[in-house]
C-alpha cells in the first residue's frame, strides 16, 4: 500500500498544498522533515506568535514558508488541506472551522478537538464532501490501522489499547516543568500525558470511530512488564461484544499500541501456535512504537489520493471524556482545561452521562459551586466561556 502512496504523490504534476497551525514541537519536526518530499508544499503556516515562529523556522533553514496569525488567510488561500496542530479545542475548532467553510479537507493531530468538538465538524466535512480525520502517529490513529489491520486477517478484536509507563492523576504543571524542559515539550502537553487525560482522550476517539465501549468509567489499566499478559487481566465475560477500549501500564512497556484478538476459524489455531502467537483462542498483536510526526504525511496523502480518513470521532458516540477535580475546587476559581492544575478528564459511557463537563470545554469555565477533589464537574457547576467550541455545540 505504501509503495502505491510514495509512487502517486511522485508521479504528480501538481504539488499537494498544505495550511498548517500550529509549531509546537510536533509541528516543527513535520515541517523540517517534510523537506525532502518534493511534492508537498507549505503555503502557510497560522501562529498565535508569528514573530517568534518565523524567528524558529529561520533558525532551522526553513524561510520559504508565509507565517501568519490572521485567520481570515485560512479562507484567502487556496490549499488542499488544513493542518491543525495545536493540541487546543476552542482555538483548532475556529479554524477547522474556517478550512472546512472555505472548501479544504481537514487533517487533525489533536484527538482533544476531536473528541469534544469532532462529531460536528464532521458532519459539516462530510455536507461539504470533505474529509475530516485525526492522523497516523498520534496513539488513535495507529490503533485504528491495528484493528483494521488484525480484521483483514480475519481476527475479531475484543480489545484495542495503548501502552502507558506511568501515570498519576494529580500531576501538576509545576512537577512536570524539569521533565518537559528536558523533552521540549510544553509542559500543559507533559501533564496531560501524566495524569491520564490524554490516555483517556484517545481511547475515547477509538471507542467513538469503532463503535467500542468500555468495561467501567476510567478503564481497567492493568499493569503488566510484558504486554502479551495483558490478556491475564480480559477474560471473555468482561469483554463486550462490541469490543472494549483500555490500557496497559507498566515502566517496561514500549510506547506503543495493542489489540486482543481471537480468530473465528478453529483451523487457524494450529497455524498460530506455529507461528509463536500462543496457545490461543485469544491473542495480542502489539506495534511497540508509534512515531507521530513521521507518519502525519500518511493520512495527508491519504485523503488527498484516495479520500480515506484514518480515524475521528464518528457520528454516533459511545464515550466521553468528563471534568475530574484534582482537588478541592472553590466556586468562583476559573479551571485551566486539559494539561491545568485544578481538573484532569477520564473516560466514561455516553450512556452514564449526567450532564457532565466535558474535559475539553474546562479551560476557562467558571465555577458556581464548589467541586470536591475526584468528583465530576457537571455543567450545572460552571460558566462556559464563549468561543467556537462551545457556540458549536450550541452550550452559549
Amino acid at each position: 500500500m505504501y509503495d502505491i502512496i510514495l509512487k502517486q504523490l511522485e508521479k504528480r504534476e501538481k504539488p499537494i498544498d498544505l495550511i498548517v497551525s500550529g509549531l509546537g514541537f510536533m509541528g516543527f519536526g513535520f515541517l523540517s522533515n517534510l523537506r525532502q518530499f518534493k511534492n508537498v508544499n507549505v503555503k502557510l503556516l497560522i501562529s498565535r506568535r508569528p514573530i517568534e515562529t518565523k524567528k524558529e523556522l529561520e533558525k532551522a533553514g526553513i524561510t520559504n514558508i508565509q507565517v501568519t496569525d490572521d485567520l481570515e488567510q485560512i479562507s484567502m488561500t487556496s490549499a488542499d488541506v488544513f493542518l491543525e496542530m495545536t493540541g487546543t479545542t476552542a482555538y483548532g475548532t475556529e479554524t477547522c472551522l474556517k478550512a472546512l467553510e472555505s472548501g479544504k479537507h481537514v487533517v487533525t493531530m489533536n484527538p482533544e478537538l476531536q473528541v469534544t468538538t469532532g462529531t460536528k465538524l464532521k458532519q459539516i466535512a462530510d455536507s461539504k464532501n470533505l474529509i475530516f480525520t485525526d492522523v497516523l502517529g498520534d496513539q488513535p490513529g495507529s490503533i485504528a490501522r491495528l484493528i483494521n489491520y488484525a480484521k483483514i486477517m480475519g481476527f475479531k478484536v475484543l480489545v484495542a489499547g495503548n501502552m502507558k509507563r506511568y501515570m498519576n492523576h494529580y500531576a501538576t504543571q509545576k512537577e512536570m516543568k524539569p521533565w518537559a524542559d528536558d523533552k521540549g515539550l510544553a509542559v500543559r502537553q507533559t501533564t496531560s500525558f501524566t495524569d491520564g487525560t490524554k490516555q483517556a482522550i484517545e481511547m475515547n476517539l477509538v471507542s467513538n470511530y469503532f463503535g467500542m465501549t468500555i468495561t467501567q468509567t476510567g478503564m481497567k489499566g492493568p499493569e503488566c512488564d510484558d504486554i502479551r499478559s495483558v490478556l491475564n487481566y480480559f477474560e471473555n465475560g468482561s469483554v463486550s461484544k462490541q469490543g472494549i477500549v483500555d490500557y496497559a501500564i507498566g515502566l517496561k512497556l514500549f510506547p506503543g499500541v495493542f489489540v486482543i484478538v481471537e480468530h473465528p476459524d478453529p483451523n487457524q489455531k494450529k497455524y498460530l501456535r506455529y507461528l509463536n502467537m500462543g496457545e490461543g483462542p485469544r491473542y495480542v498483536l502489539f506495534e511497540p512504537y508509534h512515531l507521530c510526526h513521521l507518519e502525519v504525511l500518511i493520512t495527508i496523502l491519504n485523503v488527498v489520493l484516495f479520500k480515506e480518513p484514518t480515524i475521528n470521532n464518528g457520528d454516533a458516540q459511545s464515550t466521553m471524556t468528563v471534568a475530574i477535580a484534582k482537588g478541592d475546587l472553590k466556586k468562583g476559581e476559573t479551571l485551566d482545561g486539559i494539561g491545568g492544575d485544578l481538573v484532569r478528564g477520564d473516560i466514561m459511557k455516553l450512556s452514564d452521562n449526567k450532564n457532565y463537563l466535558v474535559v475539553g470545554l474546562s479551560d476557562g469555565a467558571v465555577l458556581k459551586n464548589d467541586v470536591g477533589k475526584d468528583e465530576m464537574v457537571s455543567l450545572d457547576d460552571v460558566d462556559l466561556p464563549e468561543n467556537a467550541a462551545t457556540k458549536l455545540l450550541n452550550l452559549i
